[in-house]
C-alpha cells in the first residue's frame, strides 16, 4: 500500500514537473514570438530609414549634376566671351594694315596693274581678307546705299542735304565683326541723283 503511494506520488510529481515544462517552453515559445515580431520592426524601420536615406541622395545627387550643368554652361560662355574679345582686339589691331593695302592699291596707276609688286600686294591683301573673314570680318558695304547711321559715319555732305540721303563716297572702309559693328564705315553723303531730280520737279 505505501509502494503504491509512493508511485503515485512520484507519478504526481512527474505530471507536475511536465506542466511546469510545458508552461516554461509556452512562455518561450511566447517570448520567441514576441522577439521576433521586435526583430521584424527593427528591420523595418531601418529599411524606412535606408530608403529615406537613399532618396536624400538621389536627390542630391540630381542637385550636384544640374549644378555641374550649369557651371558647365557658364565656364563654356566665359571662354566663347574670352576668345571674342581676344579676337576683336587682335582684329582692330589689323585694321590699319588693311587699310594702307586698299591706299597702296588705290594710289596705283593703270600702267603698273602688270607690275609683280603690286601683283604680290594684291595676294597678300586678298589672303589677309580671307584670314579675317573666317574669324567673322566683313566689310560694310557703303557706296550706293540709304544712309545708316548704325553702320556709317558721315564726314562730309554734298548738296542741299534732305529726308532721304544716300552714301556717295566711302573714305574708309567699315567692317562688322559676327555682325557688330567693329569700325563704322566713313562716308560723304547726299542726295542721290535720283532724289535730287525728284526735288526739282
Amino acid at each position: 500500500m505505501r509502494e503504491s503511494n509512493e508511485v503515485r506520488e512520484e507519478t504526481e510529481e512527474v505530471a507536475e514537473d511536465q506542466q511546469l515544462a510545458g508552461v516554461e517552453q509556452n512562455s518561450g515559445d511566447q517570448q520567441q514570438e514576441d522577439g521576433g515580431q521586435e526583430d521584424l520592426q527593427d528591420y523595418q524601420q531601418q529599411l524606412e530609414q535606408l530608403e529615406e536615406e537613399r532618396a536624400r541622395l538621389a536627390q542630391q545627387l540630381l542637385r550636384l549634376k544640374a549644378d555641374f550643368e550649369n557651371y558647365r554652361r557658364r565656364m563654356n560662355h566665359q571662354l566663347e566671351s574670352i576668345r571674342l574679345e581676344a579676337n576683336e582686339r587682335l582684329i582692330k589691331d589689323l585694321l590699319p594694315v588693311l587699310d594702307n593695302f586698299e591706299r597702296a592699291m588705290k594710289a596705283k596707276g593703270e600702267e603698273q596693274a602688270d607690275d609683280p609688286f603690286f601683283q604680290g600686294m594684291e595676294m597678300v591683301h586678298r589672303g589677309l581678307q580671307e584670314a579675317l573673314a573666317n574669324h567673322g570680318l566683313k566689310p560694310i558695304e557703303a557706296v550706293g546705299q540709304p544712309f545708316d547711321p548704325q553702320l556709317h559715319e558721315a564726314v562730309a555732305m554734298e548738296g542741299p542735304g534732305g529726308e532721304e540721303l544716300s552714301v556717295l563716297a566711302q573714305l574708309q572702309t567699315g567692317y562688322l565683326l559676327y555682325d557688330k559693328v567693329l569700325r563704322h564705315t566713313r562716308v560723304l553723303v547726299g542726295q542721290s541723283e535720283e532724289e535730287e531730280d525728284k526735288c526739282q520737279k
